[in-house]
């Protein structure tokens, strides 16, 4: 069982988002989504899965370790 930190998660979206200058309709539109699903995961009430997070990176030009907050220590 995978635990993932879904306050991280969530703020990562939203930031990467925001820095992407995209609001959450634009960001579905990119996604094949909702914009309430855009909000559940924002929010943190709703977990993207696996592929959809490498989708949401793609389409805000980061990566997955990006909206979880991960940084390289390099």
């Amino acid at each position: 069982m995978v635990c993932i930190d879904t306050e991280a998660l969530a703020a990562g979206i939203r930031a990467e988002r925001a820095r992407a200058d995209m609001t959450q309709d634009e960001l579905a539109e990119r996604l094949g989504t909702t914009k309430t699903t855009v909000s559940l995961w924002e929010s943190g009430r709703q977990v993207p899965g696996g592929d959809k997070v490498y989708a949401i990176a793609v389409a805000l030009g980061c990566t997955p370790n990006d909206l979880f907050g991960w940084r390289d220590a390099r």
